[in-house]
């Protein structure tokens, strides 16, 4: 169960369910009184592209940072 598990209420888990699924990143099936959801992968692909971009940003920083520490170490 997921109130169990993220130490927050039902009321709350179901709002925050609500909002992604609103937002195309889950989606969800009922099954008698309980409803299963599963994560919507394709939604998330425009988050994992900037992902990786940001990723490559940063290490290009960090590198030039690195290189900088090591001049002014000599």
């Amino acid at each position: 169960m997921l109130t169990s598990g993220a130490g927050v209420s039902q009321p709350v888990v179901s709002k925050h369910l609500a909002t992604l699924k609103r937002a195309g990143l889950v989606s969800d099936r009922h099954q008698g009184r309980q409803t299963h959801y599963r994560a919507e992968y394709a939604a998330l692909a425009p988050l994992v592209d900037w992902t990786h971009e940001m990723t490559g940003l940063w290490e290009k920083k960090f590198d030039a940072l690195e290189d900088l520490l090591q001049r002014m170490d000599q």
